[in-house]
């Protein structure tokens, strides 16, 4: 297949084609904000600092999709919580929104255009988009997934807590309902500024968090309908979930998400033979032990045998498995990318219809 765009190559995947080689997609926030001077702080709250980082980091390694992000705490901040900013790691929670949940109905609706850092967001991914938007894959994350999102509002040990309480039902379906519906509106904000994809991250969720007992009947019928409601109006919406996936891979398929951004820790085989014509994968080099730690052949190692063993029948976009670390070496981040360039052909297989 003669090559085309950055964007045009993402999309094929996709869709369910294949292109003249697999893609690349940083998630790179940290490592963007030190490539380009700023400290994490004045990245994750100044819009036009985190779009200048991504176009800086574009420029230097040339990858298919940028992934635009600000830590994992935007969302929660605006719903309520106390969120602390320092220079070189990501803002975290310190206080969340409510001490029980029975206070749920306080909760107010999140406005994306004028809450928490939820603005600069959207400023970043409509500077994006207009200076590379039209050859390059944006995807801008929509933070947390509802079950994630909940986590932080009431307290990740409160909520898990709650969830054993069978009296607690109703509430923990009002939160989970809550946290739904702020996902969606962020979600839209960010796709109506130009974003190609946006992005859910429902970690807490995953089995080294909660059973899969929990993951079928409190996160996945909420990412599930937040998924289906943004593909009825047209929108794109993957999922990200850190950890060993393999034992719920079946129903995050389900979900209907057009992509699975998944960890290092992952059962490759079992993974790809779940997403197999129904859903491209995005990962899975270890952005710890590997990008961060590792050399750059040790990076091109791992992306060889992410590529061997995910890019059969397309459905598979190269990337870290999760955020790279603020001190990742340059050089190792240009051997991802680079192993694509000189070994990302697609396997033959099955191509999702």
């Amino acid at each position: 297949m003669p090559e085309g765009t950055s964007l045009e190559r993402c999309m094929t995947v996709l869709k369910g084609g294949i292109p003249d080689r697999v893609p690349v997609c940083l998630e790179n926030f940290q490592h963007a904000a030190a490539l380009a001077g700023y400290t994490l702080r004045d990245y994750c709250l100044d819009g036009e600092k985190m779009a200048a980082a991504h176009i800086t980091a574009w420029e230097k390694y040339g990858h298919d999709m940028i992934d635009l992000e600000n830590g994992v705490a935007a969302l929660a901040q605006a719903a309520g919580c106390e969120v602390r900013f320092t220079d070189h790691a990501p803002p975290w929670i310190i206080r969340p929104a409510l001490e029980s949940i029975e206070e749920v109905d306080q909760l107010k609706p999140v406005d994306p255009h004028q809450d928490a850092t939820l603005p600069e967001m959207i400023k970043a991914t409509r500077l994006i988009a207009k200076e590379l938007g039209h050859h390059v894959c944006l995807l801008a994350e929509a933070d947390q997934g509802p079950f994630s999102l909940a986590a932080e509002i009431l307290g990740p040990e409160e909520l898990l807590v709650n969830l054993l309480d069978a009296t607690r039902g109703a509430l923990i379906h009002k939160l989970l309902a809550y946290a739904c519906e702020q996902v969606l509106r962020y979600a839209r904000a960010l796709i109506e500024a130009g974003a190609h994809v946006t992005m859910m991250g429902e970690s807490i969720s995953g089995p080294d968090v909660c059973s899969p007992e929990v993951y079928r009947r409190f996160a996945f019928p909420y990412q599930k309908r937040l998924i289906e409601t943004l593909r009825a109006e047209g929108k794109v919406m993957g999922m990200h979930m850190c950890g060993n996936v393999t034992p719920i891979i079946e129903q995050m398929v389900n979900t209907g998400a057009m992509f699975l951004q998944v960890d290092y820790k992952i059962d490759h085989d079992a993974c790809k033979a779940a997403a197999r014509g129904k859903t491209t994968l995005i990962g899975t080099v270890d952005p710890s032990g590997v990008m961060a730690r590792g050399t750059a052949e040790d990076v091109m190692q791992a992306a060889r045998h992410d590529i061997e063993h995910m890019s059969g029948g397309g459905g598979f976009i190269l990337s870290p498995g999760c955020t790279l670390p603020y001190t990742t070496p340059d050089d190792n981040v240009a051997a991802l990318v680079e192993t694509a360039l000189e070994h990302g052909r697609y396997h033959k297989g099955t191509v999702k219809e």
